[in-house]
C-alpha cells in the first residue's frame, strides 16, 4: 500500500509538471496571435474619401498603430492635391495626439479647389505606399474627393446640441472595447468633426484632448483593445467639453459640457448597456 501510494504521488507530481508546461506553452503560442491582432496600422482621412468637399476645405490625417509615428513626423511637410490641370498644396500642421496609439494632423490648403472636380491626395508624397488607407474603398490607390460648388463660409447651426446617447462595452481576448455615443444635429452641408477635451471628475488625471469625426449625426468617444481616441476607465465619471467644426474650419456655437459614466465591461464577450 505504501509503495502504491508513493507511485501515485509521483505520478500526480509528474502530471502537474506536464500540465504547467502545457499551460505555459499555450500562453506562449496564444500571446503572439493576440498581439498580431493588434499589430495592424494605417491611416484615416477626414472627410472620408469620396465625400463632397467645400472648395476651402481642410483635411485631417490620422495615423493608427504602426502608422502613428509616421503621421506624427509629418508637420512642416507638404502634400499635393491634384486634378486635371490644377494642383493645390497642403501644408501639414500639428493636430492632436491620443494616449492610445493614435495621432492626427491638419492638412491646410494653400489655395482654393476648383469647383466640380475630382481631386486626388498624393499621400505617397510623404508616406510609404505600404501604409494602408483604413477608410477608403478596396479599389482606392490614392484617396479622392469631389469638390463642391464653392467655399463654405457659414458655421454649423444647431438643430440638436450634442448629448450623451448610450454606451457600449465588450471584452475579448485582445482586451476591452468601450465607447460612448454622442448624438447631434446641425444645419450644415459640409462634413463635420468634433474636438473633445475629456477630464475625469474628482481626479487629478491629465485631460485627454483629441478629435473624432461626426458620422450620420453621431460621434464615438472611446477605444478598441489596441488603440482609440480616448481611454475610458470602467464605470468612471467624466466630463466632456466639445467643439464642433465643419470641413472648412467654421466653428459651431458653444455648447455646455456633458457629464457621463463610462460603460462597464461585463465578463466574457457580452455587450454592455
Amino acid at each position: 500500500m505504501t509503495r502504491s501510494a508513493g507511485l501515485s504521488a509521483r505520478s500526480i507530481a509528474d502530471w502537474g509538471r506536464v500540465y504547467s508546461f502545457l499551460l505555459l506553452l499555450l500562453v506562449v503560442l496564444v500571446a503572439p496571435a493576440a498581439s498580431a491582432a493588434c499589430a495592424e496600422g494605417g491611416v484615416h482621412l477626414f472627410p472620408r474619401p469620396g465625400a463632397v468637399l467645400p472648395t476651402n476645405t481642410r483635411l485631417l490625417l490620422e495615423g493608427v498603430g504602426t502608422a502613428r509615428a509616421l503621421v506624427e513626423a509629418l508637420p512642416g511637410k507638404t502634400i499635393r492635391l491634384q486634378t486635371g490641370g490644377h494642383e493645390v498644396r497642403a501644408r501639414v500642421q500639428r493636430g492632436w495626439t491620443s494616449t492610445l496609439n493614435r495621432a492626427t494632423v491638419v492638412l491646410k490648403l494653400d489655395g482654393l479647389l476648383l469647383p466640380d472636380r475630382v481631386y486626388t491626395l498624393r499621400l505617397d508624397d510623404v508616406l510609404p505606399r505600404t501604409v494602408a488607407l483604413l477608410n477608403g474603398s478596396a479599389t482606392t490607390v490614392q484617396p479622392e474627393w469631389l469638390s463642391g460648388k464653392g467655399p463654405d463660409k457659414t458655421a454649423p447651426i444647431w438643430l440638436k446640441r450634442p448629448a450623451v446617447s448610450e454606451g457600449f462595452s465588450r471584452r475579448s481576448e485582445q482586451g476591452t472595447t468601450r465607447y460612448l455615443r454622442l448624438t447631434l444635429s446641425a444645419r450644415e452641408e459640409s462634413p463635420t468633426y468634433m474636438v473633445v477635451t475629456l477630464t475625469r471628475k474628482r481626479s487629478g488625471a491629465a485631460a485627454q484632448h483629441y478629435v473624432v469625426p461626426v458620422v450620420n449625426g453621431t460621434a464615438q468617444l472611446g477605444h478598441e483593445p489596441c488603440s482609440g481616441a480616448f481611454a475610458l476607465e470602467d464605470g468612471k465619471s467624466y466630463r466632456a467639453r466639445v467643439e464642433v467644426f465643419d470641413a472648412a474650419g467654421n466653428l459651431a456655437p458653444a455648447v455646455p459640457p456633458m457629464d457621463f459614466e463610462a460603460p462597464s465591461a461585463p465578463p466574457g464577450n457580452e455587450e454592455g448597456p
